[in-house]
């Protein structure tokens, strides 16, 4: 497909991570989603450099990390995947990862199919795909209920 084809959906994904984020930090609880944005945009980056640096995929733009995705709506993806899963147990929180990690999957074979935005190499596939986002969301749950716990007995008076 053309670069124009590529370039309009990137602009609107930009508007709509921007948007988001905006009406994130707007709910309550907006520390604890800050901070949900800001861990998933650091191990984003660090898995995504590691990736990109080992030769499985490649964005063939002038950037070497997809800083859409990394920096803005895959954290926004986390911190909702976090709210809808704050309250939930173990076995709820495995499956409503599904909720979040087939879509992005399926979004991103058909990136990797029909446009230049993004290529797989040297074995990664779907599949991969799948289980890295997965995997992803999941440490980062884990990450905050750790973060949560400390800081609830640290200022437990009772």
């Amino acid at each position: 497909m053309g670069r124009k084809f590529e370039i309009n959906p990137i602009k609107f994904l930009y508007f709509f991570g921007i948007s988001c984020f905006i009406y994130l930090i707007k709910k309550p609880l907006a520390k604890d989603w800050l901070l949900v944005f800001f861990i998933k945009s650091y191990y984003a980056s660090l898995v995504d450099n590691l990736v990109v640096k080992r030769g499985y995929v490649q964005y063939p733009t002038r950037f070497q990390t997809s800083v859409l995705f990394d920096y803005i709506l895959f954290p926004i993806t986390c911190v909702f995947y976090n709210q809808l899963t704050k309250d939930s147990r173990i076995i709820q929180c495995l499956l409503k990862v599904l909720y979040f990690s087939i879509p992005m999957t399926m979004a991103e074979l058909w990136l990797e199919k029909n446009t230049r935005l993004i290529k797989y190499k040297n074995g990664w596939n779907w599949t991969t795909t799948f289980y890295s986002l997965s995997f992803s969301l999941l440490l980062v749950r884990f990450t905050m209920s750790i973060i949560r716990r400390i800081f609830d007995n640290k200022y437990d008076l009772s």
